[in-house]
């Protein structure tokens, strides 16, 4: 035999080599499925944002009515979420105590209603049973962040903002 033939008995003996036929499996061996489900992890909570008045101002002159149009995209994508704030609550409240609901204003001068900016005064409702006392000190409201205007008596828009507020400081 020559060189050439060696070789191909060589490579077929190789291929043949542990080609045996397979057992039958045992019709009586359990079979286990194999678990598919994905592994998720849990969704982590919202990120609070620290909110800056800055970015919420739309340029409204003092007694306008908002408009849509006016909403900046970067304030759009707010809708919904978990936001910080730093602000002054404004003195129209009608108690001292156990206060739900009242106008975060950027500043401690800033006017509310006549005169006011819109855009300047973010209506706050504090959810389930949170409740606070009325402050001349700077506080910090921390909640859900919604475009919902507030239309006053003479059709002027009072604030433009909400927070559903889940906590206060």
């Amino acid at each position: 035999m020559n060189g050439s033939g060696r070789v191909l008995m060589l490579l077929a003996a190789t291929l043949l080599a542990g080609c045996a036929p397979t057992p039958p499996v045992s019709p009586t061996a359990p079979v286990k499925p194999v678990d598919t489900t994905p592994i998720v992890a849990p969704p982590s909570p919202p990120v609070t944002e620290d909110l800056k008045w800055e970015r919420l101002d739309i340029g409204m002159e003092p007694d306008s009515v908002f408009q849509p149009w006016m909403l900046t995209t970067s304030i759009k994508v707010l809708e919904g979420k978990p936001v910080r704030i730093k602000g002054w609550m404004n003195g129209a409240v009608f108690q001292r105590s156990n206060i739900r609901q009242f106008h975060l204003m950027r500043e401690k001068e800033c006017p509310f209603g006549p005169g006011g900016q819109a855009h300047h005064a973010i209506e706050v409702e504090l959810q389930g049973k949170l409740r606070t006392d009325f402050t001349t000190d700077e506080i910090t409201v921390e909640g859900i962040f919604r475009v919902a205007p507030v239309k006053g008596e003479n059709g002027n828009t009072l604030s433009v903002y909400r927070i559903e507020g889940t906590a206060v400081k």
